[in-house]
Order: structure tokens, then C-alpha cells, then sequence
């Protein structure tokens, strides 16, 4: 009886192990200049009566005035837009505190979009007489906004690259392709830099007023009341607008 005999023979088996990806990581920032080419005004009319009804026919009447002059400087009704009312009762200082109200606030917010800004005075001037009480915002905007983040989401990515290729040549590396692409959301609320907030003015008297948004601009408005002489100031350019993005991108390299 013949007997077989199997041998199984494994020559040259080997295991291969995937090579380790090498990828570096970089973040960078693309920004873009831009000079504003719209302005937001917050007019507040504010008004305190012993009687809620009065409270609202002084707003009234102010507002509609506010109104009507706008349109006197030829600003479009679609540039105005009535967009808060603001009614409280008023019980008295801390610690002098009526149980019923002594008075009523009656507060109304006007906003206005302006792309002349050589309007922005005179508006303002006329504002104050007809009884304005405060300017609650003054904030300038890039209408084309999106046109200029793809500029700086351009400029980021370029950077991006530009900086990886740099490391990895220091590296002894040889840069190649984006693997990811993450982009840093960006809150370009057209002039943060020009936002403010103005303290209420006293309209029974002559004064200017110098509104100053942080420290890029300043500008002055002049409210006339009795002096006719006084000379008119006249506004300083809004300067720029920074539009910026940020993105970290993910780039495989090779020895």
C-alpha cells in the first residue's frame, strides 16, 4: 500500500505593511481692505409722559417729522424702515418706587440706509431739531460683500499652500494634494470696527457731538440750534472694511 505525504511549502510568503501616511497640517488667514459704500443710522425717538396716550402722540409727532425729512433729503422709503417700539412704565427712582407708574416710556426706532454719506450730517442736524433723542448706531457696510470673501477665501487657501510647501521644504519633504479642507466661519458684520453707540443727547441746546466708533474714525456731527454762526464740521472717511477668512487644510507629503 503506497502512502502520500503532503508537504505544504510557504516560499516566500511575506506580510506587507502599509507605509504610515505622512501629512502636515497648516491654518491660515486671507483678508481684504474694503472701503464702505453703505451706512446704517439707528434714530430713537424717545418720549416720557405722566399718560401713556401723550407719551405716544409726542413719539408720534417727532417720528413723523423724522419721516418727512427724510424724505426732504431724498431717501427712499425702501431705505427706511421702522423697526422697534419700545413701551415701559416708569415707577420712580430706586428706593422712591410708586406702587402705580409715574410716567410712561414711549421709545421708537428708525432705521435708515444711506450710500451717501455727504447726507449723513444734514440728516442728523435736521434730526435733532425735529426732536430726535438719540442715535443708537452708525454702522458702515460693504454692499458687495461676497464678491470680496471669495477674494480672502482665495487668498487663505493660497496662503495655506504657500506656507505648507515652505515647512515641508524645510522638512526635506516634497509637498502634494490638499487631503481636507476646513473652513473657520468668519463673523464679517460688514463694520464691526465702525459699530457705536452714542449716549443720548440733551436737544435743549447747542452742541456737537463727536461720535468716535472705537479707534479707526472719527466723526463729528454739529447740532445748530441758537448759533448760527457755528461752522459746520464735516465727517471723516469711514476708512475700511475687513473682510477676512480663515481655513486649515491638510496636505499629504512624500519624501
Amino acid at each position: 500500500m503506497k502512502s502520500f505525504v503532503f508537504v505544504l511549502c510557504c516560499v516566500g510568503c511575506s506580510v506587507l505593511v502599509a507605509e504610515e501616511q505622512r501629512t502636515i497640517t497648516v491654518t491660515a488667514a486671507g483678508e481684504v481692505k474694503v472701503t464702505p459704500d453703505v451706512v446704517l443710522l439707528g434714530l430713537d425717538v424717545r418720549t416720557r409722559e405722566a399718560s401713556l396716550l401723550e407719551a405716544k402722540r409726542g413719539n408720534d409727532a417727532v417720528s413723523r417729522s423724522l419721516l418727512k425729512l427724510l424724505g426732504d433729503h431724498s431717501v427712499p422709503r425702501s431705505s427706511v424702515k421702522v423697526d422697534d417700539l419700545d413701551v415701559s412704565p416708569y415707577y420712580g427712582e430706586f428706593g422712591e418706587r410708586q406702587e402705580t407708574p409715574v410716567s410712561y416710556n414711549y421709545k421708537r426706532a428708525i432705521s435708515v440706509r444711506l450710500t451717501d454719506f455727504d447726507k449723513i450730517e444734514p440728516i442728523l442736524s435736521d434730526a435733532f431739531d425735529a426732536g430726535l433723542t438719540n442715535v443708537s448706531r452708525m454702522q458702515f457696510r460693504v454692499s458687495s460683500q461676497r464678491k470680496h470673501q471669495f477674494e480672502a477665501r482665495r487668498l487663505a487657501v493660497a496662503h495655506a499652500k504657500e506656507k505648507a510647501g515652505h515647512l515641508t521644504e524645510l522638512a526635506g519633504m516634497k509637498l502634494g494634494a490638499a487631503l481636507q479642507i476646513e473652513e473657520h466661519i468668519e463673523y464679517n458684520e460688514a463694520a464691526a470696527d465702525f459699530f457705536m453707540s452714542a449716549a443720548s443727547h440733551d436737544v435743549n441746546r447747542s452742541v456737537a457731538e463727536r461720535v468716535s466708533p472705537n479707534e479707526r474714525a472719527e466723526y463729528t456731527l454739529v447740532v445748530q440750534r441758537d448759533d448760527t454762526n457755528a461752522e459746520p464740521l464735516g465727517l471723516n472717511t469711514p476708512g475700511q472694511v475687513s473682510i477676512s477668512a480663515e481655513v486649515k487644510i491638510k496636505f499629504e507629503m512624500s519624501p
